[in-house]
């Protein structure tokens, strides 16, 4: 094939991505809801209990569902987004369809870096608006919802809040490269990666970067570093399907 993308066969690619895993999106939309359903119930509930620091309490809840449910199921998609891969049939049917290797991971990157963040802020803020709602009738008090203010971000991390993200979508992306590589092996794979890439950029700040006298240059290595993984990966991914298209 000689042309290297075609957005026709792109979306084509995109729709039959969509309906021949749509029971396996159905069933994650629907736990996704349910948990996180359940843990502002939880933690409206905390707020009502004595002792308890209400705002404090509700935004400490918000902070702990967005992480646990966007996280949980970012990575879980990310793990497992070629697993398909490890099938002989499937991954020949896969490889025999009429696109190109950029399409496949134009496809890829649209379903683990757009479509699924958006869908798990969907269900979060649809929850939090509703959770927000009970909870100033309860305590007839002013709550805010997370993406609305930094307060929560800034119990996380005091860097910014697209730093943050652009970091979590690099972590992912990590965990769909070794999916694609590695097979059933891949979360494990993906995951000792990512612990050898933190100890080593622990060691190196604490024995090189700190005797860089330069304010800006650290700054930039302590917010940016991580975000660097992301172009990384996809283009290994790129290649890499390249490589299996052979």
């Amino acid at each position: 094939m000689n042309q290297i993308f075609c957005f026709k066969r792109y979306t084509w690619l995109v729709k039959s991505q969509w309906f021949e895993n749509a029971a396996i999106y159905k069933w994650g939309i629907a736990l996704m809801a349910l948990l996180v359903g359940a843990m502002f119930g939880f933690f409206l509930w905390m707020s009502r209990k004595e002792g308890v620091a209400i705002p404090e309490s509700f935004l400490t809840g918000q902070l702990a569902t967005f992480c646990l449910t966007g996280v949980l199921f970012l990575y879980i998609f990310g793990a497992n987004f070629f697993s398909s891969l490890t099938s002989k049939d499937k991954k020949m049917f896969f490889f025999s369809l009429p696109v190109t290797p950029l399409e496949r991971v134009a496809v890829a990157f649209t379903f683990v870096l757009a479509f699924m963040p958006i869908l798990i802020l969907t269900v979060f803020n649809v929850f939090d608006f509703i959770a927000v709602q009970i909870f100033n009738h309860l305590h007839d008090i002013s709550g805010q919802m997370l993406l609305r203010t930094r307060a929560p971000m800034d119990a996380l991390s005091q860097n910014p809040v697209i730093v943050n993200v652009l970091a979590q979508l690099s972590c992912v992306s990590v965990f769909v490269l070794g999916s694609l590589m590695f097979g059933k092996k891949g979360p494990v794979v993906s995951l000792i990666f990512l612990i050898v890439v933190l100890v080593a950029f622990q060691w190196l700040q604490n024995t090189f970067f700190y005797t860089v006298n330069s304010t800006f240059i650290l700054e930039h290595i302590e917010n940016y570093v991580y975000i660097y993984l992301l172009p990384i990966c996809w283009t290994a991914i790129y290649f890499v399907m390249k490589r299996k298209e052979a």
